[in-house]
């Protein structure tokens, strides 16, 4: 580079020594600086800066511009910007983080621009030093660390840049920072988001906030890029690392590596978080006929890996198999303790009684009796001896096995603590560790690397404590991501399973960690509540051919066939069939050939060979290793894919474009109804979309739809012929699907067992009836398409976990765009790593800020710093979170079930309300009409309404301010035919409220 001759000279002076030994310490920015003209020296560079642009800059311009007009001269003195040779400034420290290969070091021509306007700006600005300092490191960002010290600017340099801080003088722009951000947003062709516009603005804010209230004397400082983007892998760094793990996988060419932050490391982390401790872990819920939480599940109740073995009551740890005093005045009656649950909020000791019947002899009551552990009174600490203990029913016998085990068996979630961390007055036989069991939903699917959503796959795993509420468990902020990993040479996301497996086997049995909650170690045993997958995935986990087979189903065996010869009655879509059992899983995986006989499949009495009944080798045989999986039943029917994607797209496109496909006067009229239906205020999302271009309809195009199309085709076609076969179809699944998009059941759960059920068979019949009556030669039966069989296990599904929408995989697949987003931004060399530490560091910093624990490098366990907390809590802490951790990318819901939000009232809005001051009163439907609600009351409903599963409801001129009225349920009403409004039991979640609160008559 040529240097300009006429340069401010630069004089080395002492500095600090070396941090550590062979560091080359070089200070340009301390001492005394000299100006080359008038030889007037200062004590910082900038103020040398700003004396030459006032006092000399008019030389330098003489010696390369010729002025002809002192108004061109003054305009020029105003925005000249120095040559950028004009100065030759080095920095040794910025040299010294090179170090590595001489191809690392070569730049482009575009590089040598960026270069050369940091050098013009060296020194000559603190505010920008400093952050060019820590941008300057990003070419090292793979090298050997470079020293740590932070960038420091200095109080004086913000008062500057106010005094030329001119309105006046920065025309057109308001001032110098909008002129900057401007250029920043606009100067070139790199793109920038509104959103990530939004946080570099707020970090702008925050950081000069925090320098402008540095005290006098302390040091404002900045971090170098290096100690931000590679903090995992220096030593010096005190932030904590989340540890992903490099494993082997076996490919086509040999095997390949893949990272994989494993679940029990995530636990780990939120164990120690105190705000999520205590929200991961839960107990069965035994509350009676309901399903408004996954514990209530009949898995969660009836798995032995998710009882509860014990429980804290006054202080003392009472276990499983532990005999109780309780408090009462009968001290003849115990109590042995089996688990622990909660009902109706209330946590409950499930055991059975002891009697005394003599002074040596007890009886155990064989009846299972709950009871609340505030009766607990004591724990007995009396050896126990065999041959005192029986069992009694009507009479006395031999201790049963169940009492047996209780009394004299080990519990395998009971271990003891080690003698290193009990004080030495505590018997260590007494003292073990507390048990918390935390269920794990995972979830796996392909996505793409490509902006395109095409080629390049990749399929990830994820998963979700089971116990957070609805909302919570489906935010972006509690699914945790485990791996990625490209889909080719031989290598898949099953090809992750044995990593996966391996660590959910030591989860099974009990691990180790520290709980902010307990304040201490704790065993946490975290089986497996069940996989969300699409339909193929499904079938891949349980080692079954696709969906295309003649033996499609992973529940039962039910025979599928296309051919045209293939004729069955109603009976057998319906029917229950021979079950594909977890035994028969395991027989099928014994033989690498699957060539095992399966007794009674596919019917009682036969035996056939795995193979011939859809069973494939597949490397996913290791998940029958796990206790808390079971093929057959914990991969649940998932709604989005068999139902939206599956049984609604079928029917939308055998509607548009083989019933009215020369029909474009009804497809018209049809389009006309759907727009006008925009207007209507109980759905929160409209149909926008064009019915001819249903082939490309995703999922929640397909949940707004199918909310008005069956209302609209009953009230507007119901005397079209075409249309005839097709309108019952889509009535029943309206029926169907407004059952089934529901979060959750406050009561009457049973009831709502039997209605799903017999949606899905009246759904079943009105498809089989279209079938057999339809004249198209080219349809395709529905019946004997599997996704239409998957529905008749959905009954199971609910019961077994609890409402459907539970288990949708929309969330997850949502989650994939933030995957596809991390996979655009890796070089491509390594993708299954990159991306997991990008991941496994948003894990370590969001423990950091929520004030979770960690063990440092000395094996000691510490936190974050008080400070931290607040200064959040002082700075807008909501805008903090939702700008920083992904609050303003949180996932959308797209299930429109009614549920109630703080601003859900709205002008000329249909809804159920209850008043206030009598909130279990029975709803009444009213219509919001400004400050008032107008009631309406259902007219008794006729046959022809039940079937086509709508109601009629008249204005009663009633009506009641707002404020005295509650709203407990969001109701569609748009279509009127006076004196009727149409009340449309297709809106999600209305076909069950309007049967359990204002129809329960029916």
């Amino acid at each position: 580079m040529q240097k300009n001759t006429r340069q401010e000279t630069y004089k080395i002076v002492k500095t600090r020594p070396p941090k550590r030994q062979g560091e080359l310490n070089f200070s340009i920015n301390s001492g005394v600086f000299t100006c080359s003209e008038c030889e007037k020296e200062f004590e910082k560079p900038w103020l040398l800066k700003r004396h030459s642009k006032v006092h000399h800059i008019s030389n330098q311009m003489a010696t390369n511009t010729v002025l002809d007009e002192p108004e061109q001269a003054e305009l020029i003195v105003e925005n000249t910007i120095p040559d950028a040779n004009a100065f030759d400034y080095s920095s040794d420290e910025d040299d010294s983080s090179s170090i590595g290969d001489e191809e690392d070091n070569i730049v482009d021509e575009e590089n040598d621009i960026v270069d050369n306007f940091f050098d013009i700006e060296m020194n000559s600005n603190p505010v920008f030093n400093a952050f060019s300092d820590m941008f300057s490191s990003a070419a090292a960002a793979d090298e050997v660390s470079m020293t740590d010290d932070d960038s420091e600017i200095p109080e004086e340099v913000f008062e500057t840049i106010g005094a030329v801080n001119d309105p006046t003088s920065c025309y057109p722009f308001r001032d110098l920072q909008t002129m900057i951000l401007f250029a920043f947003i606009d100067g070139d062709n790199d793109m920038i988001s509104q959103r990530m516009l939004k946080k570099i603005l707020l970090a702008m804010n925050l950081i000069i906030k925090i320098q402008q209230e540095t005290p006098i004397g302390r040091t404002f400082k900045l971090p170098r890029l290096d100690a931000l983007l590679n903090y995992q892998a220096r030593k010096k760094s005190k932030m904590p690392v989340f540890p992903s793990q490099r494993i082997s996988v076996p490919g086509s060419n040999g095997n390949a590596f893949a990272h994989i932050n494993l679940p029990s490391d995530h636990l780990r982390f939120l164990m120690a978080n105190p705000k999520k401790s205590k929200l991961i872990s839960s107990m069965p819920d035994r509350t009676p006929n309901q399903s408004i939480c996954l514990e209530q599940g009949e898995k969660w109740r009836t798995h032995h890996l998710f009882q509860q073995p014990m429980h804290t009551v006054n202080g003392i740890d009472v276990w499983f198999g532990n005999i109780v005093y309780l408090k009462t005045n009968d001290c003849s009656i115990r109590f042995l303790v089996e688990s622990f649950h909660t009902a109706n909020k209330n946590i409950f000791a499930r055991g059975y009684l002891v009697r005394a019947i003599s002074i040596v002899c007890y009886g155990v009551e064989v009846a299972v009796t709950d009871l609340r552990v505030e009766q607990i009174s004591h724990v007995d600490t009396t050896p126990v001896e065999r041959d005192h203990y029986y069992s009694i029913s009507s009479s006395l016998t031999r201790l049963s096995p169940a009492h047996d085990f209780l009394l004299f068996g080990v519990h395998p979630m009971k271990k003891p603590m080690p003698l290193s961390v009990l004080p030495g007055n505590v018997d260590r036989d007494a003292v073990f560790y507390k048990v918390r069991i935390v269920s794990i939903i995972l979830f796996t699917d392909d996505t793409s690397g490509n902006r395109s959503k095409q080629y390049n796959p990749f399929e990830s795993w994820l998963m979700r404590c089971a116990a957070l509420p609805f909302k919570d468990r489906n935010s972006i902020a509690n699914i945790q991501f485990l791996s990625t990993i490209p889909k080719k040479d031989g290598a898949n996301g099953m090809s992750l399973l044995p990593a996966i497996v391996d660590d959910f086997k030591k989860l099974e049995k009990g691990v180790k960690m520290f709980s902010a909650e307990d304040n201490e170690y704790v065993l946490v045993v975290a089986p497996i509540l069940w996989i969300e997958a699409d339909t193929p995935c499904h079938s891949e986990l349980c080692g079954l051919l696709g969906p295309a087979t003649t033996f499609p189903c992973r529940r039962c065996y039910i025979e599928l066939r296309r051919a045209k010869d293939f004729v069955k009655d109603l009976s057998y879509f319906c029917e229950c069939h021979e079950r594909r059992t977890r035994e028969h899983y395991v027989l099928a995986n014994s033989s690498p050939g699957r060539d095992t006989e399966i007794p009674n499949a596919p019917k009682i009495g036969m035996n056939t060979p795995a193979n011939e009944i859809s069973f494939r080798d597949r490397s996913t045989g290791r998940l029958l290793e796990l206790q808390s999986f079971d093929p057959e039943k914990d991969t649940p029917v998932e709604i989005l894919h068999t139902i939206l994607l599956g049984v609604a797209k079928y029917m939308v496109i055998d509607l548009v474009k083989v019933v009215l496909k020369n029909d474009t006067a009804t497809i018209a009229r049809l389009s006309e109804f759907l727009t006008d239906y925009t207007r209507s205020t109980g759905l929160s999302r409209k149909f926008t979309r064009n019915l001819r271009h249903s082939g490309s309809f995703l999922g929640r195009d397909f949940k707004v739809l199918l909310q008005i199309l069956p209302v609209i085709l009953i009230t507007e076609f119901s005397g079209n012929h075409e249309l005839d076969l097709v309108i019952p179809c889509f009535v029943e699944l309206g029926r169907l699907c407004s059952l089934v998009f529901v979060r959750q059941v406050t009561s009457d759960f049973d009831n709502y067992i039997i209605r799903v059920d017999n949606a899905v068979k009246r759904l079943i019949r009105a498809l089989f009836d279209y079938d057999k009556g339809t004249k198209n030669e080219l349809h395709k039966a529905y019946c004997t398409k599997p996704k239409v069989h998957y529905l008749t296990h959905l009954k199971e599904d609910i019961i077994r976990f609890g409402p459907a929408l539970n288990y949708e995989t929309e969330k997850g697949e949502q989650f994939n765009k933030h995957i596809r987003e991390h996979l655009f931004h890796t070089n491509r060399q390594n993708t299954s790593r990159d991306v997991c530490l990008k991941f496994a560091k948003q894990v370590a910093l969001q423990h950091v800020i929520d004030g979770g624990s960690w063990i440092n490098s000395s094996g000691n366990r510490e936190k974050s710093g008080t400070g931290i907390e607040r200064f959040i809590k002082d700075n807008n802490e909501s805008l903090f979170y939702y700008t920083f951790f992904g609050g303003s990318r949180e996932l959308k819901d797209n299930n429109d079930t009614g549920d109630i939000e703080d601003d859900a009232v709205q002008n000329n809005s249909f809804g159920a309300f209850v008043f206030k001051d009598d909130p279990i009163s029975r709803p009444r439907i009213g219509l919001v009409s400004g400050s008032v609600v107008k009631f309406l009351s259902i007219v008794p409903r006729t046959d022809n309404d039940r079937n086509n599963n709508y109601a009629k409801a008249v204005m009663t001129g009633e009506h009641s301010d707002v404020a005295n009225m509650n709203l407990v349920c969001k109701l569609d009403l748009h279509i009127f035919r006076n004196p009727f409004y149409i009340v449309n039991l297709s809106k999600f979640g209305s076909y069950w409220f309007i049967f359990n609160n204002i129809l329960f008559d029916e």
